[in-house]
């Protein structure tokens, strides 16, 4: 099987994908937000949104930055089909903050549908089990992350441990350099969906799993200075 044959399959399962998450997702909300006198999204008007997606993802496709590591070429196909839909629920005439909302919504169920994968539950049992602490249970994973999706080529990144909190300092990111081709506008919409699911993802990769930034590429800045740890849970967390 040709690479380039290989790269059409990641095309076609992400929109897969992405179709099946957007007609869950949308079933369940208002044309407006917060307002059901406006009504809920019907089949038909899911279909009309993907429509133009597709046809927002060809005139994409010349910005996109082609890869051959088949992990991080998907990842940035991801981030290229979320613009193409975002832009298509604002021909919707659905308001921006709103759009971005369930964009970012889209990449949770996209998160929660990965996690459920039988051979990436067997992959973590596997890393669980053979990890003596939470903290060498997470180190696995994200060494797992790196090499098959946010890695190099495509993106730069120095890694190092300090005690029990791991810092990736990210100075390229392969999905943030698809993006910075346009405006403020989409670096923000980025900023908002791509970037901000770091957190929540931290928490689903390992029990207790954190991550914290102080500086962001998409703000702007040199780096994406990430520190991801373990915490401890006790009583008061729970209150």
């Amino acid at each position: 099987m040709s690479r380039e044959f290989r790269k059409y399959i990641q095309r076609k399962s992400a929109w897969k994908l992405k179709r099946e998450l957007l007609f869950q997702l949308l079933t369940t909300r208002c044309r407006r937000e917060h307002l059901p006198e406006y009504g809920y999204f019907q089949p038909r008007d899911i279909e009309r949104i993907l429509v133009q997606a597709e046809a927002n993802t060809k005139q994409l496709m010349p910005f996109f930055i082609d890869i051959d590591h088949l992990g991080n070429y998907r990842n940035e196909y991801l981030g290229l089909i979320d613009l193409a839909i975002y832009r298509a629920l604002l021909s919707e005439h659905i308001e921006k903050d709103y759009a971005i909302s369930l964009v970012a919504d889209s990449l949770w169920l996209a998160a929660l549908h990965l996690q459920s994968s039988p051979l990436l539950a067997m992959g973590k049992v596997f890393m669980r089990l053979s990890s003596k602490t939470p903290t060498d249970h997470l180190e696995k994973v994200l060494n797992w992350v790196m090499k098959t999706r946010v890695g190099p080529p495509g993106y730069r990144v120095n890694v190092h441990r300090e005690n029990d909190v791991f810092h990736l300092d990210y100075s390229s990111c392969l999905v943030h350099d698809f993006y910075k081709q346009f405006g403020e506008e989409e670096l923000q919409f980025f900023r908002r969906t791509w970037c901000t699911s770091d957190f929540a993802t931290a928490e689903m990769l390992v029990d207790g799993g954190k991550c914290e930034r102080a500086h962001t590429l998409s703000d702007g800045d040199g780096v994406c200075d990430m520190r991801w740890f373990v915490k401890s849970r006790n009583l008061s967390d729970s209150a």
